[in-house]
């Protein structure tokens, strides 16, 4: 009993909160700037190759027993790689007297975002409905377990790709003695 009352106050906790990380996180999306430091961007970088290895042998296994993962996830992660090749032209780095800033597009930020967020709350509906209603997982489509799943190759591919890129700009500027070039 105190198991279960420990995990809906953690669940009562999540929800109350979510809105609030969602409302900073846009707020940041259009005001922030980041200090390129290049041991957090290699600590994320390595960070993302390690979660898109896991992610990839978990992707190996749920394709046994759902079907279309092996489909979705790689074309979601193709996707993701082509969408965070777009975005490298979106980011915007300045030199300041305090170091290398970089800002990321504020529209994909937000569009990404909106895609957790609808992930979030289809898989949460999807499963309210199969659990207390009369309702089955689709076998296809983007309600489908493979399709929720395509959703994190989407955003690792992305993270894999914006990471890297931001690991050897900032590389790059303390490489050439903190002279900005353009790629």
């Amino acid at each position: 009993m105190p198991l279960l009352l420990a995990l809906v106050a953690a669940l009562a906790l999540f929800l109350a909160l979510l809105p609030v990380a969602l409302a900073l996180r846009i707020r940041g999306a259009f005001n922030t700037r980041r200090q390129a430091w290049l041991l957090p961007l290699r600590l994320a970088w390595w960070s993302s190759l390690l979660s898109a290895v896991l992610f990839a042998l978990a992707a190996l296994l749920a394709g046994l027993f759902w079907r279309n993962v092996w489909t979705y996830v790689p074309l979601a992660a193709l996707a993701g790689i082509v969408l965070g090749l777009l975005a490298t032209t979106r980011v915007r780095f300045v030199e300041t007297t305090a170091g290398l800033f970089y800002r990321t597009s504020p529209v994909l930020s937000v569009g990404l975002l909106a895609l957790v967020l609808v992930r979030l709350v289809a898989g949460l509906v999807q499963g309210l409905r199969v659990a207390f209603g009369d309702a089955t997982w689709p076998e296809s489509g983007w309600l489908s377990h493979a399709g929720l799943m395509a959703v994190g190759g989407l955003l690792l591919g992305y993270a894999l790709v914006m990471t890297r890129y931001l690991c050897m700009r900032t590389a790059a500027y303390r490489r050439d003695g903190g002279v900005l070039r353009r790629p």
